[in-house]
């Protein structure tokens, strides 16, 4: 069973104070069984396009075990941002953006947002959107304007609502079918509903921090799923989106 963590973070960042460095990411992966994780820089950084080449470094120093994706504000003027995440995708090989509402200050619905999905669905790459912290910004259910907007795009929810809107995750997944659920930092009870309402094959695993790997790796088995649906979830569910 091939395991991919799609949410992991590299480097400093200036809001938590959190620090992830390369031999964090290889420890957990390696006490862990993780086969592939996906890194991003953190959502507030000095220089963007450095945390970027950091990652990309990190790629190329592990061809096998990593892959980037692009961690940019919207705010930036369009032809920059659209510059800055052309060149991730396709000069490093990034698979993925990402928007993370309440620390770009842009919710999925703002105006400013919509380069974000135009121009993943213009690379043909899929948008991870954090969500849960940082409400009303962060609420799963703006995802569903851009999902509809863009029915091919895939959306990932990033925490799938943090736990106290995983109900509002559920419902914007059952509206739209190309809204994908990672429910890092959910409860148990949480993943329980959306591998039922949902279905193995919209859940990812992700763990945000290193720390937390052992942790989201547990709530897949203590909910009675069998080897099959595990393996989904861990592993074939991001293969597929994100082309892996």
């Amino acid at each position: 069973m091939k395991i991919i963590d799609t949410h992991c973070h590299l480097g400093a960042s200036k809001l938590s104070n959190l620090n992830i460095t390369e031999a964090d990411l290889l420890l957990a992966m390696d006490t862990h069984g993780i086969d592939i994780s996906l890194v991003m820089p953190h959502a507030v950084s000095d220089d963007p396009a450095a945390a970027h080449d950091q990652v990309a470094a990190l790629c190329r120093r592990h061809p096998d075990r990593f892959r980037g994706i692009a961690n940019l504000t919207p705010l930036w003027d369009e032809a920059d941002y659209l510059r800055e995440v052309t060149r991730c995708v396709g000069d490093l090989g990034f698979v993925a953006v990402k928007l993370n509402p309440h620390q770009h200050l842009a919710s999925p619905i703002m105006a400013n947002a919509d380069k974000v999905f135009d121009t993943a669905a213009d690379l043909d790459v899929p948008v991870i959107v954090h969500t849960g912290l940082g409400a009303p910004w962060a609420l799963p259910s703006l995802a569903i304007p851009p999902a509809q907007r863009h029915p091919t795009l895939p959306i990932i929810l990033a925490h799938a609502g943090f736990a106290i809107y995983a109900a509002e995750a559920y419902v914007a997944a059952s509206v739209c079918d190309n809204i994908y659920l990672e429910p890092s930092w959910c409860t148990v009870h949480n993943l329980e509903m959306f591998v039922h309402k949902v279905g193995v094959e919209r859940i990812m695993f992700g763990s945000d921090v290193p720390e937390n790997v052992p942790v989201e790796l547990a709530k897949y088995r203590a909910i009675g799923l069998s080897e099959e649906e595990i393996a989904t979830c861990l592993g074939k569910t991001a293969a597929q989106v994100f082309r892996l």
